[in-house]
């Protein structure tokens, strides 16, 4: 549910918000969702109900028609009813600013009244990709407060940004979830990619690297100097963070585009780089590599992204061992999988000397 997909921003005059509101809002809807709220003792000003539904509408009557159209297909190619299920999730995280409890209520009641029905719902809960969540106690208490209301529609919490938070973050967030939680982790697994490729012996695995880290250097610099004030602004923290990071000043780096180049230039390529971090998906499907070709679905941007099924096994390796490992980590953390399981898997995972090796044992398991 972003800003692009609702075509319209939340409305502060009340004549403007009654009007989009009768253009968009079906009375016998705003009724069903008013009873539901109440029936669950939700109470919120009218007003900023009208808001919000307004604003969800579009994006939500989009959301209805595939959600009908995914439901189709399955019951039409699908027999056994565990072939026709599939697991949805609402995603409000993209909403301006953290996500209440009321907020909550207000989408949930209103995709129920809709005839909706999700597994998951991903609030905006603060959390910033590969960082952690440094006051653990207040976010036991803003899960505990988004659990409460998502467990009275029949819905867990998807953990967006997820990557990168502390074991005690994760503990806190299985314990009060009771495990019935989704946690996105995309943002790891490529950083897990860059991991391997920063650390492979081959010169195809390290050209693709330098390459990478280079589009993104790149990226943090025009970054750095746009005239949007927000992207400006979040560059100049992800360089500055780099720059700390790396021990060198941040005083006069941001003097011009080219000072700024040579400093960067000037480190040695990693993937704790945050600029590295916050840049690096863009390039996957970047055409030939360039900025100017972003999100290219041409058969361009498709070559670009076969250079990383052309890694190494070497990398592969690496990639795989690493990545297993975080799951570990994950399932350990969040409770949903026995210690003494868990080290034993560790255990041979560690113990694999080649990608070939690994593959043969997955294949052993599977037969």
């Amino acid at each position: 549910m972003s800003p692009e997909l609702s075509g319209n921003a939340l409305i502060a005059d009340a004549g403007e918000l009654e009007k989009k509101f009768a253009e968009l809002v079906d009375p016998v809807l705003f009724s069903s969702l008013t009873a539901k709220l109440n029936s669950l003792h939700f109470s919120v000003p009218e007003a900023d109900l009208k808001r919000i539904v307004t604003y969800l509408m579009p994006a939500l009557t989009k959301t209805k028609k595939r959600d009908e159209r995914y439901t189709a297909i399955r019951s039409k190619y699908f027999t056994a009813p565990e072939g026709r299920k599939f697991f949805k999730e609402l995603s409000i995280d993209e909403l301006p600013g953290e996500t209440s409890p009321q907020t909550l209520a207000v989408c949930l009641g209103l995709v129920d009244a809709m005839g909706l029905k999700f597994d998951f719902i991903a609030p905006n809960i603060g959390f910033q990709k590969n960082i952690p969540y440094a006051d653990n106690a207040a976010l036991e208490n803003k899960i505990a407060a988004l659990y409460g209301v998502a467990e009275q529609f029949g819905v867990s919490i998807g953990f967006h940004s997820g990557s990168g938070k502390s074991a005690e973050n994760y503990t806190s967030i299985g314990r009060i979830t009771g495990g019935a939680l989704e946690i996105k982790t995309s943002g790891r697994y490529t950083y897990e990619m860059g991991v391997a490729l920063s650390r492979s012996t081959d010169p195809h695995d390290k050209a693709l690297w330098h390459d990478w880290h280079a589009f993104t250097r790149e990226l943090a610099v025009l970054g750095a100097f746009a005239d949007n004030a927000a992207q400006k602004s979040f560059a100049r923290d992800f360089i500055s963070t780099t720059l700390r990071h790396e021990h060198v000043p941040v005083d006069g780096a941001f003097d011009s585009p080219d000072t700024l180049r040579r400093v960067l230039d000037a480190l040695a390529p990693s993937p704790e780089h945050v600029f590295w971090f916050e840049y690096n998906f863009l390039f996957v499907l970047a055409a030939g590599g360039s900025i100017a070709r972003l999100g290219d679905h041409s058969a361009d941007g498709y070559l670009q992204r076969s250079r990383f099924y052309r890694i190494s096994d070497e990398a592969r390796l690496l990639y795989a061992r690493q990545t297993a490992a975080y799951i570990l980590f994950l399932a350990e953390s969040t409770g949903l999988a026995k210690k003494g399981r868990l080290r034993t898997t560790a255990e041979k995972l560690a113990g694999f000397s080649s990608y070939r090796d690994l593959l043969d044992d997955i294949a052993i398991e599977a037969a």
